[in-house]
C-alpha cells in the first residue's frame, strides 16, 4: 500500500520534529519516520525501572530568541529552572568549566602554573617570528593557550572523544568550541573583572524539561500529530527512488513489513553517509567517495543507578587519561523528577569507533567498566557504593568526525544537493555539522519555510558562528 504525503522526513529528532511542526501549521502533509522506538534522537530520554535518564546531558540554551520562545512554548509549566553547574576532573582535582586561571593556579600548583606562563610566552614568541600557520585543533590551541595546557587540559579529552590525534581535527572545531578565549585574555579578564571588553558572564541557570530531555520532542510530536501530521516509529528507512510525483520512500518495521510513500519533498536528518546508501540515484562518483570519506563517532551511554551522590554538578569531563569515560552526568542535579527512592541516576559516555573494544564489549562488561570507573573516580566511598540499577544505551554514527580538511567532501556533497531541490538535509547528522539542539531546530525550521516559499532560508548558514559559549545574552 502507498501513502500520499507533501514532505516525507527521515528521522525524528529536533531537526525533523521542527521541521514538521512548521510545516503542518501550513497544513500540509506530513510524514515523519523515525527508526527508534521513541523521538528525539540523540536529545531522548530513556526510561527503566522508573528511573530517567539523557543519551547524554543536555542544557538548552540559545542566542535564538525564536528557539528560546518556541522551548518555552511547548514545554509550558513543565520548564523548570536548575542551577548550572559543571566541571574537569584532572588528576584527582575539579576544576572550573570554561577554565580559569585562578582556578587552575590552585589546582595545578604555582611551578605548573608558571610553566603554563612560560610555554604561552613561547609559543607567542614562535608566532611573531616564524609566523607559524594554524592548520589544525593542536595548533589553535597551542597558539591560543600554549603546548603545556594544551597537553594538560585539551588533548587527552579531545582525543579520548574523537579518537584521532588532534593535529588531524580541523581548526575551525577548535575555534568554534572555544572561540572568544585565550590564555592571556582568561587572565586579564581575572585580574580586571571590570573591564569593558570582559565577555558576558555564563549563565548560572537554565530551563529544562522537568521529566528529561525527550520530554520536548515527546510534547512536540503530540503537537505535529495534533494537527494532522503522523509520526511513525520503529520504521527505517531502505530504499528512496524516483517517481512521476517526487519520490517513493520505503521503510520496515520491527516485523519485516514494508510500508511506501509517495511524497513530493524529502527532508532527511538521518547520516549523511548513509543517505547515497538509501537512493536509487545515479550519484556521481567523486560525491560517492566524499561520503565515504566522512567520518562518525559511536556513542555509548551506560546508566547506573547507585545509592549515593556523587557531585553536585550537571555533568563532569574527565580528562584523566587512565580512565576511558569522558563524561559523567547525574540526573538528579537536574530534576527531582528524574529518581526515585532517593537514588541517583547517572549517565556515563564512551565514544568509540565500531571496531573498538569498547564498542564490542557486551552489556554486562560495559556496566561493570563504567562500575569500575565510578569506584576509580570515587575511592572514598567505595565501601558504601551500590550498583542499583543499570543499562546501556548504544548509537552509531552519533558524532560527526571533523578531521582536517572534511570541508572538500562537504562543498562537493553540498553542490549535488543543490541540483535535487527537492531533498534537503537538516539536522546534525545529515548536515555533518556539529551543532547543539536550537542549531538542529533553526536548520528544520528554515528548509520548511523554504519549501512553504516563505523566503530563501539557507539551514547551511545556522551557526556560521560557532556560538556555542553559554554567555548570558
Amino acid at each position: 500500500m502507498k501513502t500520499e504525503a507533501d514532505v516525507l522526513i527521515i528521522g525524528g529528532g529536533p531537526a525533523g520534529l521542527s521541521a514538521a511542526y512548521e510545516l503542518v501549521k501550513s497544513d500540509k502533509k506530513v510524514v515523519v519516520l523515525e527508526k527508534l522506538s521513541t523521538v528525539g534522537g540523540l536529545a531522548r530520554t530513556i526510561e527503566h525501572n522508573k528511573y530517567l535518564f539523557d543519551i547524554g546531558p543536555h542544557r538548552f540554551y540559545t542566542k535564538n530568541k525564536e528557539m528560546q520562545e518556541l522551548f518555552l512554548d511547548i514545554l509550558g509549566q513543565d520548564a523548570i529552572e536548575v542551577n548550572r553547574l559543571t566541571r574537569i576532573l584532572y588528576k584527582g582535582k575539579y576544576f572550573d568549566y570554561p577554565l580559569t586561571p585562578l582556578n587552575a593556579l590552585f589546582g595545578l600548583g604555582v611551578v605548573e602554573s608558571f610553566l603554563i606562563l612560560f610555554s604561552y610566552l613561547f609559543a607567542s614568541i614562535k608566532r611573531v617570528i616564524l609566523k607559524n600557520k594554524v592548520e589544525n585543533f593542536e595548533d589553535w590551541v597551542v597558539d591560543q593557550f600554549g603546548y603545556r595546557l594544551y597537553s594538560n587540559f585539551f588533548k587527552n579529552y579531545t582525543e579520548k572523544v574523537w579518537g584521532i590525534e588532534c593535529n588531524k581535527i580541523g581548526k575551525d572545531w577548535a575555534s568554534q568550541r572555544i572561540k572568544g578565549l585565550s590564555l592571556m585574555s582568561a587572565i586579564r579578564y581575572s585580574l580586571f573583572p571590570n573591564s569593558s571588553k570582559r565577555p558576558k558572564s555564563l549563565v548560572d541557570k537554565f530551563y529544562y524539561p522537568k521529566f528529561g530531555a525527550g520530554m520536548l520532542w515527546e510534547k512536540l510530536e503530540d503537537r505535529v500529530v495534533g494537527l494532522g501530521g503522523v509520526v511513525e516509529k520503529n520504521r527505517e528507512v531502505i530504499n528512496i527512488s524516483k517517481s512521476d510525483k517526487g519520490y517513493n520512500v520505503t521503510s520496515r518495521d520491527q516485523k519485516g513489513k514494508e510500508y511506501t510513500f509517495s511524497c513530493q519533498q524529502i527532508f532527511f536528518s538521518c547520516a549523511l553517509k548513509d543517505f547515497f546508501n538509501l537512493i536509487d540515484l545515479d550519484i556521481p562518483k567523486e560525491v560517492i567517495d566524499a561520503g565515504s570519506n566522512l567520518q562518525y563517532r559511536n556513542h555509548i551511554s551506560v546508566h547506573l543507578v547507585i545509592n549515593e551522590k556523587l557531585f553536585p554538578d550537571n555533568w563532569i569531563y574527565i580528562h584523566s587519561p587512565d580512565l576511558k569515560l569522558a563524561r559523567v552526568s547525574d540526573f538528579s542535579n537536574f530534576s527531582e523528577h528524574m529518581t526515585h527512592n532517593e537514588n541517583f541516576p547517572l549517565t556515563l559516555e564512551y565514544f568509540c569507533f565500531e571496531d573498538d573494544e569498547v564498542w564490542n564489549l557486551s552489556e554486562e562488561e560495559l556496566i561493570q567498566l563504567a562500575f569500575d570507573e565510578v569506584l576509580e573516580l570515587n575511592k572514598k566511598l567505595s565501601e558504601g557504593l551500590v550498583l542499583v540499577d543499570s543499562s546501556v544505551t548504544r548509537n552509531r554514527k552519533a558524532y560527526p568526525v571533523i578531521v582536517k580538511g572534511y570541508e572538500k567532501n562537504i562543498d562537493l556533497i553540498r553542490d549535488w544537493l543543490e541540483t535535487l531541490p527537492s531533498i534537503s538535509p537538516i539536522g546534525r547528522s545529515g548536515m555533518f555539522k556539529y551543532n547543539n539542539q536550537d542549531h538542529a531546530m533553526a536548520t528544520g525550521i528554515y528548509a520548511a519555510r523554504t519549501y512553504l516559499g516563505l523566503g530563501n532560508f539557507d539551514p547551511w548558514l545556522v551557526n556560521v558562528d560557532g556560538e556555542y559559549i553559554e554567555e548570558i545574552s
